[in-house]
C-alpha cells in the first residue's frame, strides 16, 4: 500500500499531512480504511492484536513474551479452552521483567468465586496470581480474559482485573483483582498449572491503543 498521507481528504496544493490525532479534510470510506491501515486515523481505545499463541503439547509453563509495553499502557488478554493435565488444578500467572520470570513474593490478589460452597480467596506476598481454581478435564475447559495496567511504566505497580469461567460442579466463575507490587517494567508473562502440566489453551494478547 502506498503512503498517500498528504493527499487524503484534499485535492490541489498546500495539502496538510494526516497523522493520528490530527486528521483534516473530508474523507471517503476508502481513504479512511487506508488511514486506519497506516495508523494515521484517529480512533481511541481500539484493540490491536499483538500476538496469539497456542499450547500444542504437554508443557509445564507457557509464555507470552511480546507485550509492546513501550506502546500500550493497557493490555487485554484472552484465554480459550485452557486445560491442565489432571483434574482440580489452578491456573497461575507470573510476570516477566527483563525477560525473566519473577517468582518472588511480589504478588497480591483477591478473588470472588461463584460456585456451590466456594468462598472468596485472598493472598498477599505470594509468588504468583491464581486466575482460577479447580479446573478439570472432561468438558471443564477454562475460558476468560484479563486486563493488565501500567506494564510499561517503571514508576507504577502493575495491576490486573480478570474474569474466568469453567464448568465443574455447575458453573465456576472467578472475578479477581491483583497487583504485581514492584515497580519493574513488565515485558512478558508466564502461565502454569498448580502441581501439573498443561495440555491445551489458546492465549491472545492485545494492546488498547491510546488508553
Amino acid at each position: 500500500m502506498s503512503d498517500k498521507s498528504n493527499k487524503y481528504g484534499y485535492v490541489g496544493v498546500d495539502i496538510p499531512a494526516q497523522s493520528f490525532g490530527n486528521n483534516k479534510g473530508v474523507f471517503n470510506p476508502a481513504e479512511i480504511n487506508d488511514l486506519v491501515a497506516n495508523n494515521q486515523w484517529t480512533s481511541f481505545g481500539q484493540l490491536e492484536l499483538i500476538e496469539t499463541q497456542e499450547i500444542t503439547s504437554t508443557v509445564a509453563t507457557f509464555s507470552l513474551d511480546n507485550l509492546k509495553e513501550n506502546i500500550y499502557n493497557v493490555h487485554f488478554v484472552t484465554i480459550t479452552n485452557w486445560l491442565p493435565s489432571n483434574d482440580d488444578r489452578h491456573i497461575g500467572l507470573r510476570f516477566k521483567t527483563g525477560g525473566v520470570t519473577d517468582s518472588a513474593t511480589n504478588y497480591q490478589y483477591a478473588m470472588a468465586r461463584n460456585n456451590a460452597g466456594a468462598s472468596d480467596v485472598r493472598s498477599a506476598n505470594d509468588t504468583k496470581i491464581w486466575l482460577a481454581y479447580n479446573v478439570g478435564l472432561t468438558r471443564e475447559n477454562l475460558n476468560g480474559y484479563f486486563y493488565i495496567y501500567n506494564a510499561g511504566d517503571s514508576s507504577k505497580y502493575t495491576f490486573v482485573t480478570s474474569q474466568n469461567l469453567h464448568f465443574g460442579v455447575g458453573i465456576d466463575s472467578n472475578f479477581q483483582s491483583a497487583v504485581y507490587d514492584t515497580t519493574n517494567v513488565v515485558n512478558g508473562m508466564e502461565f502454569f498449572a498448580s502441581g501439573e502440566n498443561m495440555t491445551n489453551g489458546i492465549f491472545s494478547v492485545y494492546g488498547i491503543r491510546y488508553s
